[in-house]
């Protein structure tokens, strides 16, 4: 291994960076962000048809980050919703799951799995681009070996970069799939103009996120069993005022629900409007994602099978046209006590303009591509009262450390990080190498992770890099009040046959610290919950590098009282 040639130093007692997803703040009664300022602004952009493809989760994802853009200021707003910005299209072929991977030319409806979720959106807008080691790719999807690692364009990019196809023209309304979608495919190596600095998980239930009440029983679905709940709190529920909180901040919001046509009544003519019930107070199932844009805390509906009325809506879009769906204008309202919506595949977003970051990202391997979360480690156990919201494996430890080694000269300037716990202190320690532990340490900082999900760190100094250097990066879980450290859920991605595209994860890039020892999760057994999956073996902490575009200069830094003359290689815009 390459001992990192270049030292880097800042305070270890940085001040801690604190990323607000849900500021608590005055909640209006009722808020639609296709109208805001006066009804001079829209902030969600306009309703879209997925056509016959189910990828109903890139839509919503799409949305809600549109509608961040156009909050923030870097999309220009206009009174009315504005076309989709973010290209779905893009999200749908090139996240990087197995079974998606545009590489595939005979990629037709029998082959291929259109479905997913937030997390392959959270591994596509974290991902950047360049090259993906993927160990022993064996999937029987995968017959071109490189195009499988260069077709993962870690996004988000521009619909507008898709004049061929914006989807989903080229294949909606068309009957069936074509048998080909190579040519329709946008290019891999599209620009990157935005980057995601943070993207927080607001299921109920999860970690420390609002908790889940008391479950009424049980309810089966479809041949599977679930647990019941009931919501009857409407404005009052705390997870409602989560949601709130969460739009006021930083836009529209993703959300699951069910997709069934017995739950919605038409009312009125002739533009109609679509009252949602749920039937079925199961918050774990779901089959269909959209977005909530708004809420109305006197808005009243009575179910027509049950005739309870309940008050309190959330303004939900969906993806399904604006004129198609019972000549409605493409949205519905669904109450604050539904299982599902609201509750469960909940997440937002905040992006940033991409300057003065490279989009290549530096990555101990891939991220997540695919749901993980249902795996626990037999070393520890399930963990009790964690959910394994970010669609990654939990790990007990507090205390990982992960090696990242750039392909080319740069600066590093943050780190990309996941946490499953909220409310906690992490310490990020940076070291020049690994042997059996860290090697120099070149200095470190704290960083208060508001909320469960993605965080770019952005690091007090830029570290400069060379080609083939090795940094190791520790990051230990803090308590925020006694700086003790605590029981953390380390997220690791996972590796295995038919999981996350590869069979095997490779030695020698992340570690977890059992109290004595530095242990390579690459030798972590994991089993399912259920009955029935496969058990697997491997495991790669999430860490990213950040960096950016490389200049030669040379700074004299103070290193523990020497003066050190140091080669670093700085960018024109870096701060």
């Amino acid at each position: 291994m390459h001992r990192a040639t270049l030292i880097f130093l800042f305070t270890a007692a940085a001040a801690p960076l604190s990323i607000p997803w849900a500021t608590a703040q005055p909640l209006p009664p009722s808020f639609d962000l296709r109208s805001v300022n006066g009804g001079s602004q829209a902030w969600v952009s306009a309703i879209q048809d997925q056509g016959d493809a189910e990828d109903c989760w890139t839509f919503a994802s799409a949305t809600a980050m549109d509608s961040n853009l156009l909050k923030s200021g870097i999309f220009p707003s206009s009174p009315t919703p504005p076309p989709i910005s973010i290209s779905s299209w893009h999200l749908s072929t090139n996240n990087g799951a197995p079974d998606q991977l545009p590489a595939i030319e005979a990629f037709s409806a029998n082959n291929s799995n259109w479905g997913g979720n937030m997390y392959q959106t959270l591994g596509y807008v974290t991902r950047g681009t360049g090259q993906w080691h993927i160990p022993n790719a064996s999937h029987e999807q995968v017959a071109s070996g490189p195009r499988y690692q260069q077709t993962m364009g870690g996004g988000p990019v521009l619909d507008s970069q898709n004049p061929l196809n914006p989807f989903p023209v080229s294949i909606a309304n068309s009957g069936e799939y074509p048998a080909y979608l190579g040519p329709l495919v946008p290019p891999a190596g599209q620009t990157i103009p935005y980057r995601i600095t943070a993207m927080a998980f607001y299921d109920q239930g999860f970690s420390n996120n609002v908790p889940l009440p008391q479950s009424t029983g049980n309810v089966t679905i479809q041949g599977s069993t679930y647990a019941a709940y009931t919501f009857d709190q409407g404005a009052a529920d705390p997870q409602v005022a989560a949601i709130k909180n969460a739009m006021l901040s930083n836009g529209a919001v993703t959300t699951y629900m069910n997709a069934d046509g017995d739950f919605h009544t038409v009312q009125g003519s002739p533009t109609n409007t679509i009252h949602y019930f749920n039937g079925k107070n199961a918050t774990a199932y779901s089959d269909h994602s959209v977005t909530i844009i708004g809420w109305d805390d006197t808005y009243t509906m009575t179910d027509p099978k049950t005739n309870a009325t309940a008050t309190g809506a959330w303004l939900v879009q969906n993806s399904w046209g604006s004129t198609t769906w019972n000549n409605s204008d493409g949205t519905f309202w669904a109450s604050y006590n539904d299982a599902v919506i609201g509750r469960s595949g909940v997440s937002t977003f905040v992006l940033a303009d991409n300057s003065p970051y490279s989009t290549t990202v530096i990555q101990n391997e891939l991220g997540p591509m695919d749901y993980s979360g249902n795996y626990y480690a037999t070393v520890t156990g399930p963990p009790a009262g964690i959910g394994s919201v970010t669609g990654m494996a939990v790990r007990q430890e507090n205390r990982a450390a992960g090696i990242l080694t750039p392909a080319a000269d740069g600066e590093l300037l943050a780190l990309g990080v996941v946490t499953q716990m909220a409310d906690v202190l992490l310490n990020v320690e940076i070291y020049d190498s690994w042997n059996n532990g860290p090697g120099i340490f070149l200095g470190g900082g704290n960083f208060t992770l508001g909320d469960i999900g993605y965080f770019q760190l952005d690091l007090p100094q830029s570290l400069g890099l060379g080609a083939s250097d090795e940094i190791v990066v520790q990051l230990t879980y803090l308590d925020p009040n006694s700086l003790a450290a605590v029981a953390g859920a380390m997220p690791v991605t996972i590796g295995g046959s038919g999981l996350n595209g590869y069979t095997d994860v490779t030695e020698g890039l992340s570690y977890y610290w059992d109290g004595t020892a530095w242990v390579d999760y690459a030798s972590v057994h994991f089993e399912g919950y259920y009955d029935g999956t496969p058990n697997i073996d491997g495991g790669i902490l999430f860490l990213k590098g950040i960096t950016a575009v490389p200049e030669p200069s040379t700074i004299l830094l103070a290193a523990f009282g020497t003066i050190v003359a140091l080669a670093l290689r700085r960018s024109k815009s870096a701060p």
